[in-house]
């Protein structure tokens, strides 16, 4: 064994040191009683009241008057019952317990009631440790906050449940805990039950640092002044922190049933379930059925925002409201929610909002205007989706999985929005994936598939672009349908952008039917580039795209490709496209194998009705047509094509004129260069037919090998018709 010799000189300084700081010894006390009493002669070191037993109060002003860090211990499964009244003081004389000094408290299971004398335990700039404890029955004076804890130091509670207790009257809060500019750390525990008038049901984080990590905030509340946070609620410039943990069944009278957070506070929500709470604030800008961020920094992050509501008059944001903030939403989910007004799943009024990688799914919104089903933003907000899955989400009017703004921006990329429905009764309505209510709308790389707007006259079965601007970028829009019109896309007016896009397999109803895959209301521009039409069909006109006679409409290096328009009359048809007076202009397209199937439908590639029509270095090619025109229907109107090759299009019976180009009425034809073989009429013109009143010009095509029973390439009604300036005769 070594043996360690100190100097004379070393013993001297360490008995100096020893005189000069002597050691704060920790003391530890074990509760025997029950009862609730003073200590006898506080500051002895010894916990006894008159009796010589200690009771809980005893042993707290034991540890307040003793030096460092004191634990006093419960007795397993006791319940001890304050019952000492008296005026406000701070030394734990009387109604609550006043914490002074460093405090751990062992509860082994046993239960403090304070019995509506008043908070369970008040910490004032100390350290308190909970372990293993029950508070219930917290009731402190009218207006004071913190029902069962109150505290301005720092309070860690683990394994412990603060069920039942109360704070009421003006500016009330934190119906379990208060924490006022301190740290409040909770683990592994349970608040239930809690209430509060003004905010936090269970906890109010008064700025300081607060952290929840595996804690179930289950069924506490928050009265009407103002009644906001009924899980827990942050004032002023703190954070919050909740991991791990389940926010479930809570409720507030205006914001935030779940959580709530400040205009300058920092909010974090991590691997958390925030399911079934309820804010039923009646203005569009309250709500936040799950949570509601008030202009501070929000992030959820992996956890799951479900079932919650926001049920006031006007309510929004079933399961997140961001109110001028920043909210950031990272993986988990956001499903189940509803909201009175709008933004079912997330409402964004205002702010930026972020969401990645995220399953928006089955949320709703009711009929007060019932807009954003999945997601709504309001004003002059930026949105950015990315990588989500926006899924079986429904409103009752616009935008069946998300809406934006006159004067916002959204912008959606690696996404699926899909299932998606939208039930706006007006032709304006509907929007069945996504809505843009005249503010800027990106969709990149992304699927909007198998959405509906099935309302009387609902339009936009996949996207609304309401007199904004929309740009879709290497894209699916496809299976989508509408009643009205825009089976994939409605653009009424503004701007409409597709390039690199999949147009394909959308439909309309009958109301009227126009525009399977895109149809554009009023005076917009619609431009479609390198883009696939593919497979969409409408009731009447315009399988593939549709185009107003004020609008106008460019297709450029493009497919449409086996489309349908199935209108009955001769007017109607234009399987591929459809334009009804405005200008239209196609250039290095294929226009293959679309079809007007109705019983006089005409135009299976293109229908010109009234309108300007350019065509030009593009492939007309094994459409078809009931009526007349399998290739191009010319009803007056202007048509021009260059360099176009018109082959193997054909018509059916009724009467069957003009198996590549058909001209109705006084309009003009110009042809120059191209191709014109191998189409087929069942009457008249297998190539080209002149109408009795039409003008029709061709130069420097070639025409041959097509067929019909009366005149097989070209046949001229009367009208006035030349080839290379060499007049065609009437008749074949």
């Amino acid at each position: 064994m070594r043996v360690r010799t100190l100097t004379t000189a070393a013993l001297g300084g360490l008995a100096l040191s020893l005189l000069a700081a002597p050691p704060a010894w920790a003391a530890a006390y074990q509760v025997t009683t029950t009862a609730d009493s003073v200590d006898a002669a506080i500051g002895d070191g010894a916990c006894a009241d008159d009796s010589g037993a200690c009771s809980l109060r005893a042993a707290v002003q034991e540890a307040n008057a003793a030096p460092g860090s004191d634990t006093i211990r419960l007795a397993p499964g006791q319940t001890y019952t304050l019952t000492l009244a008296g005026a406000t003081e701070d030394a734990a004389a009387s109604g609550d317990l006043d914490v002074t000094s460093s405090i751990v408290l062992q509860g082994r299971g046993a239960t403090v009631d304070a019995a509506g004398l008043d908070r369970a335990f008040d910490v004032l700039a100390s350290n308190l440790r909970v372990d293993g404890l029950i508070v219930v029955g917290g009731a402190p004076p009218e207006t004071e906050s913190g029902g069962a804890l109150r505290s301005t130091g720092t309070l860690t509670i683990t394994n412990s449940r603060i069920n039942g207790n109360t704070v009421f009257g003006t500016g009330a809060s934190g119906g379990a805990i208060i924490n006022t500019g301190g740290t409040l750390r909770v683990s592994n525990a349970s608040l239930d039950g809690n209430s509060a008038t003004r905010a936090g049901g269970a906890i109010e984080a008064n700025a300081g640092t607060t952290t929840l990590d595996r804690v179930r905030l289950t069924n506490n509340d928050t009265g009407p002044t103002p009644g906001n946070g009924g899980g827990l609620h942050l004032t002023g410039t703190g954070s919050v922190t909740v991991q791990n943990s389940s926010v479930m069944g809570n409720t507030a009278s205006e914001e935030g049933g779940g959580l709530w957070n400040s205009s300058t506070g920092t909010f974090t929500v991590t691997n958390t379930v925030v399911s079934g709470n309820t804010a039923s604030g009646p203005a569009a800008d309250q709500g936040g059925g799950g949570l509601f961020n008030d202009g501070g920094s929000l992030s959820v992050a992996d956890t799951t925002v479900s079932d919650n509501t926001a049920d006031g008059t006007s309510g929004s944001g079933g399961g997140i409201l961001n109110n001028l903030g920043t909210l950031s939403v990272n993986g988990g989910s956001v499903s189940g929610n509803s909201a009175a007004r709008a933004g079912g799943g997330i409402e964004a009024n205002v702010g930026t909002t972020t969401v990645d990688g995220t399953t928006m799914s089955s949320n709703t919104t009711g009929a007060n205007p019932g807009n954003g089903g999945g997601l709504h933003l309001t004003g002059a907000g930026s949105v950015t989706l990315t990588g989500i899955t926006a899924i079986n989400n429904t409103a009752a009017a616009e935008g069946g999985a998300i809406w934006n703004s006159a004067t916002g921006t959204t912008v959606v990329s690696n996404s699926s929005v899909t299932g998606n429905t939208a039930s706006g009764a007006a032709a304006d309505q509907g929007g069945g994936g996504l809505f843009n209510d005249g503010g800027l709308l990106q969709v990149s790389r992304s699927q909007v598939m198998d959405n509906v707007a099935d309302g009387a006259s609902g339009s936009g079965g996949g996207i609304l672009n309401n007199l904004g601007t929309l740009e879709v970028t290497s894209a699916t829009v496809g299976d989508n349908t509408a009643n009205r019109a825009g089976g994939g896309i409605e653009a009424n007016g503004g701007s409409t952008t597709l390039q690199r896009v999949t147009l394909s397999g959308n439909a309309t109803g009958p109301a009227p039917g126009n525009g399977g895959g895109l149809h554009l209301t009023g005076t917009g521009t619609v431009d479609v580039i390198n883009s696939t039409v593919a497979g969409n069909t409408a009731t009447a006109e315009g399988g593939g795209l549709w185009n107003p006679a004020a609008g106008t409409m460019s297709v450029q290096g493009s497919r449409i490709v086996n489309n349908t328009a199935s209108g009955n009359d001769a007017d109607q048809g234009g399987g591929g496209l459809f334009n009804d007076g405005g200008s239209l202009r196609v250039a290095g397209s294929i226009i293959r194998g679309n079809s007007a199937d109705g019983t006089s439908g005409s135009g299976g590639g293109i229908l010109n009705n009234l309108g300007t029509l350019s065509v030009s270095a593009s492939v007309i090619d094994r459409n078809s047509a009931t009526r007349a025109a399998g290739g191009i229907e010319a009803n007056v109107g202007s048509t021009t094509t260059s360099e176009v090759n018109f082959t193997n299009n054909s018509t059916g019976a009724n009467p069957g004129n003009g198996g590549g180009l058909h001209l109705t009425g006084a309009g003009t034809v110009t042809i120059d260069g191209g191709r014109i073989t191998t189409n087929s009429a069942t009457n008249e013109g297998g190539g080209l037919w002149n109408s009795a009143t039409g003008t029709m010009t061709v130069t420097n095509a070639a025409i041959g090998d097509n067929t019909a029973p009366v005149g097989p390439d070209v046949f001229n009604d009367g009208g006035t018709f030349t080839i290379d300036g060499v007049p065609v005769p009437v008749g074949p």
